[in-house]
């Protein structure tokens, strides 16, 4: 009987994400298999090849629970409080993701994965559900892929500057004094009051 495997899938592909996330697809597989605590053969056991290892480390095409949540959920009487949480969940997933999408679209050389870009996904779902929520009439008549849009594009926003602030290498009080850093649940919380006064039932 073969002895089960020390080492998990994930725990490689957290280490691979390190990598690649320091050094783009170029990050060598022997660093990876260092990091690991494995030889680099046994990584090629569990990935047939590096750009195999690469996106699945990447994990762009991961479905979030919140995605899920959207596709088939029904919309309640308590849809504002749904939508902060559908919100704070979508927030932790981009501010994520957005690094490593950002570092897959300006140095990586493999062909992306078959998927829909995550924006354009959730707008979809959010447009839906939102339609769903006006036809229980738990919120007002409203256009629901322009509310889906100012959500996504404003989470999308959020966290792309964040990521690209963490990047700059000197204080940004320095050419930005008054750029004041906001956490992701006020960000979240301030969006939804934002738009509730327009999509709140009468």
């Amino acid at each position: 009987m073969p002895r089960p495997p020390k080492i998990t899938n994930e725990e490689i592909l957290a280490a691979a994400r390190q990598v690649f996330l320091e050094q783009g697809e170029g990050g060598s597989t022997v660093e990876i298999a260092e990091k690991a605590g494995i030889s680099e053969a046994s990584i090629f056991k569990r990935f047939a090849t590096k750009q195999a290892l690469f996106l699945a480390a990447i994990g762009v095409s991961e479905t979030p629970q919140y995605a899920k949540i959207l596709s088939n959920q029904t919309p309640t009487a308590e849809i504002r409080s749904e939508l902060t949480e559908i919100c704070t969940q979508m927030v932790d997933f981009y501010q994520e993701m957005m690094p490593r999408v950002l570092m897959m679209m300006t140095q990586s050389k493999s062909a992306l994965p078959p998927m829909v870009p995550p924006p354009i996904r959730d707008s979809q779902l959010i447009a839906r559900y939102i339609d769903r929520a006006i036809s229980q009439g738990h919120l007002k008549p409203c256009d629901s892929m322009t509310i889906a849009h100012a959500i996504v594009g404003s989470i999308q926003n959020y966290s792309v500057t964040r990521a690209v602030s963490n990047k700059i290498p000197f204080p940004i009080p320095l050419i930005l004094p008054k750029l004041k850093s906001i956490e992701p649940q006020t960000f979240v919380d301030n969006l939804i009051e934002t738009l509730w006064t327009g999509i709140a039932p009468d």
